[in-house]
């Protein structure tokens, strides 16, 4: 009888571990074990920890042959409105090449910022801004929304082989990062007719067939330039300047410091390894370049540009007493304005 019990016992253990293995196996069952999840949280860390993030962008240089970009004059200054999104609809290659570098970064390890699906987000804040007249930088947008380590800009050129009884073409393409805060070269790769040989001879299917080869190269260049920054510290701009307004000269005095004395004093004791270049110093403007701030705070979030100048901002508002505001735009060249007394 002992033995009877102690078989039924066992049958139904078996039972009941048969079914549960059946479950984890079922199609149906779309709920992954705790252990799964932790591994793949596991693996999400250690990729961005030790690979920089991008993003993909099509050439300032293609967007102009193609129509999609205006260059616009605002008291002598000469900026640029890219119209991304109907690049993306005109001319389909440009979404489905973007696509493929994306697709090869990220088989190298490299966390993606989708371009296309950002700019989705920020359609209606630009809707409200040009009724209200206010000019807006949507490449500036993108990246301070974003903030990626690294811009991938792509251009590429199609054309048809006369000589070629089948009128084969033949893809002459570059492949560049950017460095996102001083939007200086980091990496390269060019080519030029590729594809001629290949039956699908379109834009996305020669770059998936020739930029995988070459993807190598660009990783270690970026990596090495990604190992710097992360021990020296990020590459950015500073200028800090006074409305005409204010009344408020950078000599003026600040306790027993001028103005820009304090400024100096600051930027000794926020950057790294005291690394930047004093390039400009009058009674209204101070200019910094070449300056290394720290890639992350203290909390380990991204610190970028405005980051630092919102900090310089309230340096020189509390111990100067001066209303004080960042005007900051882009990712890599903070700028701070004084624009009077409190």
């Amino acid at each position: 009888m002992k033995r009877l019990i102690q078989i039924k016992i066992f049958l139904i253990s078996l039972v009941v571990i048969t079914s549960c293995a059946s479950e984890d196996k079922s199609p149906s069952n779309l709920m992954p074990s705790d252990s799964k999840v932790a591994s793949k949280k596991q693996s999400s860390n250690a990729i961005s920890q030790s690979m920089p993030s991008i993003m993909v962008f099509p050439s300032d240089a293609m967007l102009l042959r193609m129509g999609f970009l205006e260059e616009v004059e605002n008291q002598g200054m000469t900026s640029y409105q890219r119209n991304y999104q109907q690049a993306f609809i005109k001319d389909p290659d440009i979404k489905f090449t973007i696509a493929v570098i994306q697709e090869q970064f990220a088989k190298a390890g490299f966390p993606l910022e989708d371009m296309e699906q950002q700019l989705k987000k920020i359609t209606n804040d630009n809707a409200l801004d040009e009724m209200t007249g206010i000019a807006r930088d949507i490449r500036a947008e993108l990246l301070n929304t974003v903030r990626p380590d690294y811009i991938i800009e792509v251009d590429y050129d199609l054309q048809a082989d006369p000589k070629s009884r089948n009128l084969n073409k033949s893809l002459t393409y570059s492949v560049r990062c950017l460095d996102a805060y001083t939007t200086k070269a980091v990496a390269s790769v060019s080519q030029a007719n590729a594809g001629k040989d290949m039956k699908e001879n379109d834009v996305p299917s020669i770059i998936k067939a020739d930029f995988a080869d070459n993807l190598s190269d660009l990783k270690m260049q970026i990596t090495d330039h990604y190992a710097d920054l992360l021990a020296n510290g990020v590459e950015i701009t500073l200028r800090v300047a006074t409305t005409n307004d204010s009344g408020i000269e950078l000599d003026d005095d600040c306790g027993s410091d001028e103005i820009s004395e304090k400024v100096n004093t600051w930027m000794k004791e926020n950057t790294v390894n005291q690394s930047f270049k004093m390039s400009k110093n009058t009674g209204t403007e101070m200019y910094f370049t070449n300056v290394r701030i720290y890639s992350q705070d203290e909390n380990g979030n991204k610190y970028t540009a405005y980051d630092f100048a919102s900090d310089l901002r309230k340096a020189i508002r509390n111990g100067c007493s001066l209303n004080v505001k960042n005007r900051t735009q882009s990712l890599g060249d903070a700028f701070v304005v004084i624009e009077g007394k409190r």
